[in-house]
C-alpha cells in the first residue's frame, strides 16, 4: 500500500450521523480523530445531501479546530454511489449522464466510489478503461473495499493512467482516515480541491496510524 509522506493530507469520503442515517460517527468526534491522527483536512460527503457552509463554520467555531472542512456529497445512481464535490444540489433523481452533466457544467467533478466493492475486480483491466475514462478520478483506496479489492483499484489507476484519490469512508470513529489523498499543492477550499483533481496532483494513501 502507498503509505503517507508528510504532504497535505486529506480523507476525502466520510459521513457523519447528522444528515447519513447509517453513520454513528459525530462530526465532533470526526474533527476529534482527524486532529489525533495528524489529518490536514477532512471532506464530509453525506449521503445525498451537502452541507451548507454556515453548518461548517458552525462546527468549526464550536470545536475551535483550524482542521480543513470540505464539502461534497456522495449521490446514489443506478451506476453506484458517486463521490461529488462542487455541485450542492440533490442528484440522486438523476441518470448517470445527466449527473455527469450537470456537475460538469457546473465545474465540480465526479468519481465513482469503492468502484471494486461490488464487482469489477473479475474484469481485465483494459475492459474497465472505456468506463473509467467518463470520470474525474477514481476512489482507488476506500476503508469499505478489502484489502485485495484496494490493492486491485491501485493497480487499475495506475494501468490505465487514473487519477486516484483515497478515503476512509468513515462511519465510525475507529474508520477516520484509514485511507486519505495525498495532495502536492495547498489546498484551501472546494475550488483548490477540484482543480487538483482534475490535473492529477494527488494520489491515494494508506495511513498506518
Amino acid at each position: 500500500m502507498i503509505e503517507l509522506t508528510g504532504a497535505m493530507i486529506i480523507d476525502l469520503h466520510t459521513h457523519t450521523n447528522i444528515h447519513s442515517p447509517c453513520s454513528i460517527l459525530s462530526p465532533y468526534e470526526l474533527i476529534s480523530r482527524a486532529e489525533e491522527i495528524g489529518l490536514d483536512g477532512i471532506a464530509i460527503t453525506e449521503h445525498d445531501h451537502v452541507w451548507s457552509r454556515e453548518s461548517i463554520e458552525q462546527i468549526k467555531e464550536k470545536t475551535g479546530t483550524r482542521l480543513l472542512i470540505l464539502t461534497g456529497q456522495e449521490v446514489s445512481s443506478v451506476y453506484g454511489h458517486l463521490l461529488v464535490f462542487g455541485h450542492n444540489g440533490y442528484l440522486a433523481r438523476y441518470s448517470l449522464d445527466e449527473i455527469m452533466e450537470e456537475v460538469h457544467i457546473n465545474g465540480g467533478v465526479v468519481i465513482p466510489s469503492h468502484p471494486f466493492r461490488y464487482g469489477n475486480i473479475d474484469r481485465d483491466i483494459r475492459e474497465l478503461e472505456e468506463e473509467f475514462s467518463h470520470f474525474d478520478a477514481i476512489e482507488a483506496l476506500n476503508g469499505n473495499q478489502d484489502e485485495y479489492q484496494n490493492r486491485f483499484g491501485l493497480r487499475v489507476m495506475e494501468s490505465l493512467g487514473l487519477t486516484g484519490i483515497g478515503g476512509s469512508d468513515a462511519h465510525s470513529v475507529r474508520m477516520v482516515g484509514r485511507y486519505a489523498t495525498e495532495f502536492f499543492s495547498v489546498i484551501q477550499n472546494e475550488y483548490d480541491l477540484i482543480r487538483e483533481i482534475k490535473a492529477g496532483r494527488c494520489r491515494p494513501v494508506f495511513n498506518k496510524g
